[in-house]
């Protein structure tokens, strides 16, 4: 799955970012049509003017793609599902949502949200190519035909039910309709995902020893994020049926290690993050109440002079969601942007003072004991 990325644009209220992995993959498309398909398509077309058209060629596809995931980002906001963002990664792009579908039907909505858009381009494309006249230039008709092959092409894979894929997630829609669990439903689901994505991989694996190695590179790696994104669905849905109705107070480690504001960042460093090894802390004031989170990711990203410079209350991360109630159920809190992000809230009483942590760690931990208490029952 993609990972960090540079927010480019808000559309619609939603923000798009790109993945650095998206310029590798534009840079390597647009090469391939301007050193290949467009020499071939279009005789006589100059370097330039090929390269120019390959680059025009894969915005226009990625544009396609961003219709496609808005297509699922507006339907699944419409039914009460919150969209983060829309990222544009190597192996095309995902919309990112915090919530899962309350019932078959809406699920199976939003996942077909985005191929119906996908099938409104592809035709609309099919139909320039049908009825644009014969003298129309070789040049566009090429790039006609590129779009309308590959937004086919697009349709076509996202319709494999190969869950996380759109048709895998229709097909969890319809087990969950017909099951009533969507635990079940998603496992299932996942299952055939999976196979799916090891079938890919072997197939990717036989083209390397073909004609086709560069497209055995392509179906090995589409086949491993199938494989790795089905499993971690299905863990997913194992942690929120251990964890409903499990408050953050329950399986919070404490007491919480802070470090206190008047801190400097070489101090903290040395005396907090080189001590205990965590990856943040919660920063607390005179009063003993939580200012925000201090990340060693944050102090990894400034120069040495500035860590001598600025103040703790400059660096930490004020994100309130980084904040929770005792009472707040584990899966609300794992549904939280912020908590994915950093893998760590402060639990805290209702003047803000800290009670205790709550992290990534903490919950694999809980689930890793409730599997053996299970396994030995």
């Amino acid at each position: 799955m993609p990972g960090r990325s540079i927010r480019i644009a808000r559309i619609a209220g939603i923000p798009v970012g790109v993945s650095p992995w998206w310029l590798l993959i534009v840079a390597l498309l647009t090469w391939v049509l301007g050193a290949e398909y467009f020499p071939q398509e279009v005789p006589g077309v100059s370097p330039l003017a090929a390269y120019a058209l390959g680059l025009a060629s894969v915005l226009l596809l990625f544009a396609s793609i961003l219709a496609h995931e808005l297509g699922h980002a507006l339907v699944a906001r419409a039914h009460g599902i919150a969209v983060e963002e829309i990222d544009l990664w190597l192996l095309g792009g995902v919309a990112k949502m915090s919530g899962e579908a309350k019932d078959p039907g809406v699920e199976l909505r939003y996942a077909l949200a985005g191929p119906a858009v996908s099938a409104v381009v592809t035709a609309c494309f099919a139909l320039l190519d049908v009825l644009l006249p014969e003298q129309s230039t070789a040049t566009g008709m090429a790039l006609i035909r590129y779009e309308l092959l590959i937004n086919g092409l697009i349709l076509g894979f996202n319709l494999i039910p190969a869950f996380p894929l759109d048709g895998g997630r229709v097909l969890r829609a319809l087990l969950w309709s017909r099951t009533g669990r969507i635990e079940r439903a998603t496992e299932l689901a996942a299952s055939v995902g999976r196979l799916c994505g090891f079938a890919l991989i072997a197939l990717g694996v036989l083209a390397l020893f073909s004609a086709y190695a560069l497209d055995g590179i392509w179906f090995a790696l589409i086949g491993y994020f199938i494989v790795t994104a089905a499993r971690q669905e299905m863990l997913g849905v194992e942690v929120r049926t251990a964890f409903g109705g499990v408050s953050a107070g329950e399986i919070m480690s404490r007491p919480a290690i802070v470090i206190p504001a008047g801190e400097d960042a070489q101090h903290a460093l040395r005396d907090y993050f080189s001590r205990f090894r965590y990856s943040s802390f919660p920063v607390v004031d005179e009063s003993d109440r939580v200012l925000g989170l201090l990340t060693m990711q944050r102090l990894e990203s400034l120069p040495a002079r500035a860590l001598e410079e600025m103040k703790l209350t400059e660096l930490i991360d004020r994100d309130p969601a980084l904040l929770t109630g005792p009472e707040t159920d584990v899966t609300a809190l794992l549904s939280r942007p912020a908590f994915r992000r950093v893998g760590r809230a402060v639990v805290v009483d209702e003047r803000s003072a800290p009670l205790g942590l709550v992290s990534v760690t903490d919950i694999e931990r809980a689930l890793r004991a409730q599997r053996v208490r299970a396994s030995a029952s």
